[in-house]
C-alpha cells in the first residue's frame, strides 16, 4: 500500500520577521509624516493667532491716540516692575473713551511694556484711580491689576514727533506731539521688527471774536444808502 503525503505550505519564520520589519518601517514613516504635518499645522495656527493679536493691538492703540479729547494729555514715563526693572509707559490723562473705557473718573490710563520671566515683555493696560500720590502711585504701578494685551514683545522704543524730528523723551507737561512712533520686535514674527506711527489730533485753536468798532452812544447808527442801480451795457 502506497501512502501519499501532502506538503503543507506556509510562511517561514524568516518571512514573518521580514514582513514585520517592513510593516514597522512603513508605520514609522507614516507617524513621522503625520507628526510633521501636525507640527506645521500647529505652527501655522499659532502664527495666525499671533498676527490677529498684533493687528488688534495696533488697531486699539491707533484708535486710542485718535480719540484723545481736546483737554487730554499724553506723555512718556519710565516706571518700574515689581522686580525693579524699568518699564516704558505711555500715560493717557483726561482721555475719556480710549481703549474702550468710557470714563477714567479723573484717573489715568497707562500702557506699559511689562517684563516677563522668559525675558520678553507684554503690553498691558493699567487704570490708575485718582487720589493716589507719591509712593502709592509707584506701588500701584509695580503691583497693580495690569490687563495683558500683547505678549512676546522685545526692544520696545517710543518716540514723539515735534518740530521736524523724533524725540525719545516726552515728559509730563509737554505739549501734545504731532505723532507717536512705536518700534518693537514681536516673537510671533521673527526677523520682522514692527515700526508703526500713530497720528495725534492737534488741539483746536480757540475761536477769537472779531474786534468790534467802538461807537459813540450819542451818534445814531448810520442809515443804509439806496441799493446800487444795475448798469446796462
Amino acid at each position: 500500500m502506497i501512502r501519499k503525503f501532502h506538503r503543507v505550505t506556509g510562511f517561514t519564520l524568516f518571512e514573518v520577521i521580514l514582513a514585520l520589519m517592513i510593516l514597522g518601517l512603513i508605520s514609522g514613516a507614516v507617524y513621522s509624516i503625520s507628526g510633521a504635518a501636525l507640527e506645521a499645522t500647529k505652527a501655522t495656527i499659532s502664527a495666525q493667532a499671533g498676527c490677529r493679536r498684533l493687528e488688534a493691538f495696533l488697531k486699539v492703540t491707533r484708535d486710542a491716540f485718535i480719540s484723545i479729547p481736546a483737554d487730554g494729555q499724553v506723555f512718556l514715563q519710565i516706571g518700574k516692575s515689581n522686580r525693579g526693572a524699568p518699564v516704558p509707559e505711555i500715560v493717557f490723562r483726561e482721555a475719556t473713551g480710549v481703549f474702550g473705557i468710557p470714563s477714567l473718573g479723573g484717573g489715568e490710563l497707562v500702557l506699559g511694556a511689562r517684563p516677563r520671566s522668559d525675558g520678553t515683555r507684554t503690553f498691558a493696560l493699567l487704570r490708575v484711580p485718582s487720589g493716589l500720590e507719591g509712593s502709592e502711585v509707584e506701588r500701584f504701578h509695580s503691583s497693580g491689576p495690569w490687563i495683558p494685551i500683547l505678549p512676546g514683545v522685545e526692544r520696545v522704543v517710543w518716540s514723539f514727533f515735534e518740530s521736524g524730528e523724533w524725540k525719545e523723551e516726552w515728559p509730563e507737561g509737554s505739549a501734545r506731539p504731532k505723532a507717536v512712533r512705536l518700534q518693537f520686535a514681536y516673537g510671533e514674527l521673527p526677523g520682522s521688527p514692527i515700526d508703526v506711527q500713530f497720528w495725534v489730533p492737534p488741539l483746536a485753536a480757540p475761536q477769537v471774536a472779531p474786534p468790534s468798532t467802538p461807537q459813540n452812544p450819542d451818534q445814531p447808527p448810520p442809515t443804509p444808502g439806496p441799493p446800487p442801480k444795475n448798469e446796462k451795457n
